[in-house]
């Protein structure tokens, strides 16, 4: 199968139908026919700009992520912020963000789409994320600006 076409079979999956991990969406192409690694579908997801985001039942899945505005953006983030976010700490150029358990992935998906300028990066467990800044005074704005949407 060309790639065009399994991403068109992907993006019809997981409009569909509730999918919250790469290994259910590898189950689901399987069952249409459709043999592919976790490494294909990760980079497939990243190409499409898949994310993962909350239903309206709080279940995590797989959604297309529609190019917002920049204000867009941020006011997912802060929605995401407002919801989950438990705590948030400083520590020299990062900051460890708790999240409620199962959210730390999306918020963290907001987090990388908002792009501020002063995060270098981020990395999500379950339900912390820790955020590398590029210097304590970046941290230190990032934290002030991630506080300030609670």
């Amino acid at each position: 199968m060309k790639k065009s076409d399994r991403h068109t079979l992907i993006k019809q999956i997981i409009t569909q139908q509730n999918v919250g991990s790469q290994e259910e969406l590898i189950q689901l192409l399987k069952k249409a026919g459709v043999d592919a690694t976790q490494a294909t579908i990760s980079r497939d997801i990243r190409e499409l700009r898949i994310v993962k985001d909350h239903d309206s039942s709080g279940n995590v899945r797989y959604g297309i992520f529609n190019q917002p505005t920049e204000t867009g953006m941020e006011e997912k983030l802060a929605a995401s912020i407002k919801e989950e976010m438990l705590s948030l700490e400083q520590i020299q150029f990062t900051l460890i963000l708790k999240t409620n358990l199962r959210s730390a992935d999306v918020v963290s998906n907001w987090l990388d789409e908002v792009n501020y300028p002063e995060i270098a990066g981020t990395i999500a467990g379950v339900d912390t994320i820790l955020i590398i800044c590029h210097n304590e005074a970046e941290a230190a704005q990032v934290a002030a600006r991630l506080s300030a949407m609670r």
